[in-house]
């Protein structure tokens, strides 16, 4: 049909079809290749059956499909099967033909094949419908055997048809065809050459070469090939095209075979020959050789395993259950110290120790029955020396896992050992230095509690007979003397008198200030030790507070300072309450000892201690308090059957005075163990830290918490609470009082005949009241002249006004100047210590402004004793000259250590003695400082 049909396509009636009497079908059409199938078939050609010859596998059959697929010039009618068969593109857009059988003529069955019945002016061209024949190899085979001939006999039309049936089986070939000319420009080639080449199919001849499209790294082998076949010689050989565009390829592996093709005068005219896809099998290739390779490395793998296995530091066996020990390194028999032997002549439990034989057994029971073992430890038979010298078994870690087969049978036992003995005889160390720790920390305990035992018990019996000392004297002062008629003896015993009730007043307060530093450090210890107890018992809360109160009114009254008790409105309907009255008074004395010992030097000294109470937990922040723990605790404390079955409330108390107050830094510092506000504190003030951490943690188990307001140069205010619940008042109450012990004689102290022979002048330097009064008091018995000063500020203004002084602008005489011969320097003082003091004295002696005077002084023994506030001499003396002797300075501290004696001596100081000290032990100090006495001993020994 013409190539103008096409435009005059009908549509199809399939009625109109299946109802022809002719038979006919329908196949689908086009440019491209496509598969033939029937898209309808007529009732006629059904019938016929005629689709069985149409598609058989023999020539005539392909023949005839390919030209029922033909489109553009083709033959219009064609004999197939008996049958005349005519095609017409039909269908929208010409997708489809109808081919119909117009006649049927036997005779034509047996006539020859399509090719020979050709007109001579009939051009059967197929283009790029596949049509199958003749390989050309066979066509040359047989054009070489009689070239002359088949060129004569043939005409030029079936040549031509020939050629073109050549060229489409070439390009319906999987196998690249080629043939370039003598200067390797393209002349013809196949899709399948195109395709494996990545060339454009449209590329002029003259735009690539052969070597355009060879890959660079064996552009040399193709250029030895092609001289190869310059030569005359056919080669067969594997190169590579460059990559196809759009593949992930680096290049495209093909097997080419090539012949040269010369002319009648052996000239050579052009290269032919075909390239084959081997990408598939080089990819094979290059697995397999990367299998190789793994195997390789799979086998070094294997071997640096069994080599690293074999000379690892942990010992590795494995164990096959039919034969016993299949493998172990040199390791295992190191640390088992089993002599080298064949692996499978000693048994495995005959390494372990007897005490774990049983342990080790029961793991392998279960790693032979596959399942897994979480590892054992136990001990070898063989030994070790640890590093305390005992020697004792090996201990290892076994690590060890079953091999199964497909069916869960143990195939192997695969372990490790692991020398553990350095870690269990560190496990042991540490465990008995635990218990050792433990064992000290009781022991500690222990003596802290017969300590304070030891030291409470005769405490006791000093205040006791303190208070019955000053009783008694009381009343002799008051009574006895009253009847005697001697003034100067009345006196002399009023003297005495007061003497003994100051002594016995100062013994008291020490007494007390000792018992109330052991009590801390007694509750301290039961606090670590979780021994404190809380026993409620039914009290009036206000009559205990008051009774503390009303301890510490003597104490008050002689610092000037107002103590005010208040009871809060809250505090109604809280009478009688369930509470532990002496945890309470514990809390509460410790506030009120605070605040006496910072009010009593402030200019306005007032105490108000009130009492109150709330039915609801006090917060975090109350009436300007800041309590330390607002959080409820996990159990309460009253919930006990002890503590009854009363209303629960909390009961406050709030201690506030007009101290110097804090900063608000320094209030953050409170209520820790051993801390106070600032360093400074303890020096002034003393204390051992410990009180408000032990009322932070009473007033928790009492289920309460404790807080401070202050401000600097304010005072403070205090607060705590706890809980209770009421109780009903009892029918009778009634009131113990203490009875007073008999007083104890007062021992008599030694060596004073010795101490009373010279009289000396002596300058104490310390910063704590008490001790100044009781140390000026016990010399001043000896009729020494003792002055005193509160800090090394005040010691030097005391020497620039003594006879040793010597600046050139005081014009003042000597006349009424002070007289020293050694001082006694406390080290811990504020405003200025004993060391910066003692090195300006060092400094000044240095300048010439203190000098020691030229010749010693001589003091009376029966010049009169000054008095308590007096501490200068009536004595005169001329002013001495510049000597180079030194004052002597004796260091007088409670730092005993040895660096801080030390330290003492190198500030300039001569000698130093300890708190607390004797009198006794204080004259050899002297002795051997003042000259003047080392010269009278001298000359009372002559």
């Amino acid at each position: 049909m013409p190539s103008a049909e096409r435009s005059n396509t009908r549509l199809l009636d399939l009625e109109d079809l299946d109802a022809d009497t002719a038979p006919l079908f329908v196949i689908k059409a086009g440019d491209i290749a496509l598969g033939f199938d029937f898209l309808f078939c007529n009732e006629v050609f059904r019938e016929l059956r005629l689709s069985n010859p149409i598609l058989a596998n023999d020539r005539a059959a392909l023949l005839f499909r390919s030209w029922a697929q033909a489109l553009g010039e083709y033959k219009p009618r064609y004999d197939f099967g008996g049958r005349v068969w005519t095609a017409e593109i039909s269908g929208r857009n010409g997708g489809w033909k109808v081919v119909r059988a117009i006649e049927s003529d036997t005779q034509q069955q047996d006539s020859p094949p399509l090719e020979d019945n050709m007109d001579d002016n009939d051009h059967f061209s197929i283009g790029q419908t596949p049509v199958f024949t003749r390989s050309k190899a066979q066509l040359v085979s047989e054009l070489k055997r009689d070239r002359m001939a088949s060129l004569k006999n043939i005409p030029y039309t079936n040549l031509h048809a020939r050629w073109e049936s050549i060229q489409t089986m070439m390009e319906m070939s999987d196998v690249g065809v080629f043939e370039y000319n003598a200067e390797g420009k393209l002349l013809h080639a196949n899709e399948a050459w195109y395709r494996l080449s990545s060339q454009p199919r449209d590329a002029k001849a003259d735009e690539y070469s052969f070597m355009d499209l060879v890959y660079p790294d064996d552009q040399a082998l193709v250029m030895s090939m092609w001289n190869t076949l310059a030569q005359g010689k056919s080669v067969t050989f594997e190169m590579r095209w460059k990559a196809r565009p759009g593949t992930k390829d680096t290049a495209q592996w093909v097997l080419s075979a090539c012949v040269p093709v010369f002319d009648d005068d052996k000239r050579l005219i052009g290269i032919a020959g075909n390239t084959i896809d081997i990408n598939a099998q080089k990819k094979s290739q290059e697995a397999a050789q990367a299998q190789v390779e793994a195997l390789e490395q799979a086998r070094l793998a294997e071997m640096k395993f069994a080599r690293f296995a074999q000379v690892s530091p942990t010992a590795i066996y494995i164990y096959v259950p039919e034969s016993g020990m299949n493998f172990v390194n040199d390791q295992f028999f190191e640390l088992t110290g089993h002599a080298h032997a064949p692996v499978n002549q000693y048994e495995w439990f005959d390494l372990v120790s007897n005490e774990d034989v049983a342990r080790v057994q029961k793991d392998w029971e279960v790693m032979l029955k596959g399942g897994k073992s979480n590892g054992v430890q136990f001990r070898l038979k063989k030994t070790w020396v640890n590093q305390d010298g005992i020697r004792s078994n090996i201990w290892v870690q076994s690590s060890s896992y079953p091999e199964l087969d497909e069916s869960g049978k143990v195939i192997s036992i695969m372990g490790t050992l692991f020398d553990i003995s350095q870690f269990k005889w560190a496990e042991s160390v540490q465990r008995r230095r635990i218990d050792e720790a433990l064992e000290a920390k009781r022991q500690q305990e222990n003596f802290i509690d017969m300590t304070s035992h030891e030291l409470r018990n005769p405490l006791s019996a000093v205040v006791q007979c303190a208070d019955s000392v000053i009783a008694s004297l009381q009343q002799l002062s008051g009574r006895q003397l009253a009847a005697s008629k001697q003034p100067s003896d009345i006196s002399r015993a009023e003297a005495e008198v007061q003497s003994c009730i100051e002594s016995l007043l100062i013994i008291v307060s020490c007494s007390m200030h000792q018992k109330r530093v052991i009590d801390d450090v007694l509750t301290l210890s039961k606090l670590d030790s979780n021994l404190i107890l809380i026993t409620p018992m039914r009290v009036q809360p206000a009559v205990v507070v008051s009774d503390a109160v009303r301890m510490f009114e003597v104490e008050c009254n002689q610092s000037g300072i107002k103590l005010t008790f208040h009871v809060d409105e809250t505090f109604n309907g809280m009478d009688w309450t369930m509470l532990d009255p002496s945890r309470l008074l514990q809390v509460l004395i410790n506030l009120l000892t605070n605040a006496i010992k910072f009010t009593k030097d402030r200019p306005q000294k007032a105490i108000t201690v009130t009492i109150g109470g709330s039915w609801s937990r006090p917060p975090k922040c109350w009436n300007e308090v800041t309590f330390t723990d607002d959080e409820k605790p996990k159990t309460d404390v009253t919930d006990k059957a002890e503590w009854g079955e009363g209303r629960k409330a909390f009961l406050w108390l709030k201690v506030k005075d007009t101290g110097c107050g804090m900063t608000t830094d320094e209030q953050k510092k409170l209520f820790s163990r051993f801390s106070q506000a600032t360093p400074r504190t303890h020096i002034k003030y003393g204390g051992s830290g410990l009180g408000l951490f032990i009322s932070k943690s009473l007033t928790k188990l009492q289920g309460g918490a404790i807080g401070v307001h202050s401000e600097k140069e304010e005072g403070s205010t205090f607060a705590f609470f706890i809980s209770v619940r009421l109780a009903h008042s009892p029918a009778d109450h009634v009131t113990a009082r203490a009875v007073q012990a008999r007083p104890v004689p007062r021992r008599t102290m030694t060596g004073e005949e010795a101490m009373q022979t010279i009289k000396l002048n002596v300058l104490i330097v310390e910063d704590n009241l008490v001790n100044q009064k009781v140390l000026r008091k016990q010399l001043q018995k000896f009729g020494w002249n003792i002055s005193v000063a509160g800090n090394g500020q005040e010691a030097l203004e005391w020497l620039k006004d003594s006879v040793y002084w010597r600046n050139e602008k005081d014009s003042s005489t000597t006349e009424h100047r002070h007289e020293l011969d050694i001082i006694l320097m406390d080290i811990e003082m504020p405003i200025m210590d004993g060391l910066t003091c003692a090195r300006l004295i060092r400094d000044y002696e240095h300048q010439g402004l203190l000098v020691a005077p030229s010749a010693p002084h001589s003091a009376s023994p029966t010049q009169p004793r000054h008095n308590k506030t007096s501490s200068t001499s009536s004595a005169s003396h001329e002013r001495p000259d510049k000597q180079s002797l030194r004052l002597p300075i004796l260091a007088v501290s409670a730092n005993a250590r040895m660096e801080q004696i030390e330290q003492s001596l190198a500030s300039g100081m001569d000698d130093a003695i300890s708190k607390p000290f004797r009198i006794p032990e204080l004259w050899p100090k002297i002795r051997g400082l003042v000259k003047r006495v080392a010269d009278a001993d001298t000359k009372s020994r002559s």
